[in-house]
């Protein structure tokens, strides 16, 4: 047995997750992976650089967009986007992507005038080497429109009523997670707290103080002891600032801790969930979504503060074993894994 976590509450709580409506807003981004095979570069003859002669390319959600794709993957009864895309090819693979997943895409707008969000990932491959070169953005340089914020505003309106969950998912500076789509989400929680709300959110975590947070510990501790520096702060000075804040909001506090796990703060005290352990070789990237996904899904279904907890510890400990991608976590995977820690 996990600490916390049965395989009957395991079981249990997996088989509410196919019951549960849940929604994501945030920044919906497409992830692009171009593989250049070196052993065919030439040098240039304009520039001396030699080219990137891209031999492969895969496409797949990212950002707010992963945390969709793992809710799918789940098994979640019903998955709804709530964003704004741009009317490009990035929006357009995005939506197809979405559809053949399961992902409802109702509520999903598509705007002039603003980017679909698209990070696109070199891997330059060798003779038996590989190494990803430095990555290319493609972002908003200017904050969304008061008319779109108008739309949004409507839409999360409309859907948030018949959700068990909402997850909001604010990653990019210019995002669509504006201050006036924050007000409403806060204002949302507030009437509707037969709806479980959780924020992720890079640089305006403290914004989202009244809700069910889930801060790295850089995020945390920036938002407990804003402007001292992260690495003079101990973690117990940081348990005890988040026990604060859950004795203000009744909310728990996640801080995950990367390969040291995550705290679960609520008052009384503090609880350390440890990483569950996995063999390398490991690939950490989407691990956040993955946790995220499976949190929200966790509480939605009933499933108390340390159970959803632990039970997105070990859907994050599968998707760190899937290298070179943005994985996710399905039922099976979850009890198999659990099956292994017993």
């Amino acid at each position: 047995m996990i600490t916390g976590l049965s395989r009957a509450r395991v079981e249990t709580i997996l088989n509410q997750i196919h019951r549960l409506r849940v929604g994501v807003c945030g920044d919906f981004v497409l992830d692009g992976y171009w593989y250049a095979d070196m052993t065919r570069a030439q040098l240039s003859r304009e520039t001396p650089l030699y080219n990137r002669p891209v031999v492969a390319e895969t496409y797949s959600p990212g950002g707010a967009a992963n945390v969709a794709w793992n809710l799918a993957d789940l098994g979640i009864g019903e998955v709804h986007a709530i964003s704004v895309l741009g009317k490009d090819w990035r929006g357009s693979l995005l939506r197809d992507i979405f559809q053949h997943l399961g992902i409802r895409s109702d509520h999903l707008l598509e705007r002039p005038g603003w980017k679909t969000p698209f990070y696109g990932k070199v891997i330059l491959t060798g003779w038996d080497t590989r190494q990803e070169d430095a990555r290319l953005d493609m972002i908003n340089q200017h904050p969304l429109g008061a008319e779109d914020e108008d739309l949004l505003t409507s839409r999360l309106g409309q859907v948030v009523p018949g959700l068990d969950a909402l997850i909001i998912a604010d990653y990019i500076p210019n995002g669509v997670v504006t201050p006036r789509i924050r007000g409403v989400l806060l204002e949302l929680a507030e009437r509707y707290p037969q709806v479980t709300f959780l924020a992720d959110s890079r640089e305006r975590i403290a914004h989202f103080q009244s809700l069910v947070i889930k801060p790295n510990e850089i995020e945390a501790k920036q938002l407990f002891f804003p402007g001292q520096a992260p690495a003079s702060i101990p973690l117990e000075a940081l348990e005890q600032a988040a026990l604060e804040l859950n004795a203000r909001t009744n909310k728990p506090v996640y801080i995950t801790l990367g390969e040291k796990g995550c705290l679960l703060c609520e008052v009384p005290a503090t609880v350390r969930l440890p990483a569950v352990k996995v063999p390398p070789p490991l690939d950490t990237v989407g691990a956040g979504d993955t946790f995220l996904a499976c949190l929200g899904a966790g509480l939605a279904a009933g499933a108390t503060s340390l159970e959803a907890g632990c039970l997105a510890n070990l859907a994050a400990a599968i998707t760190i074993q899937k290298i070179g991608m943005t994985g996710t976590a399905s039922p099976d995977e979850i009890l198999a894994l659990f099956e292994k820690q017993v």
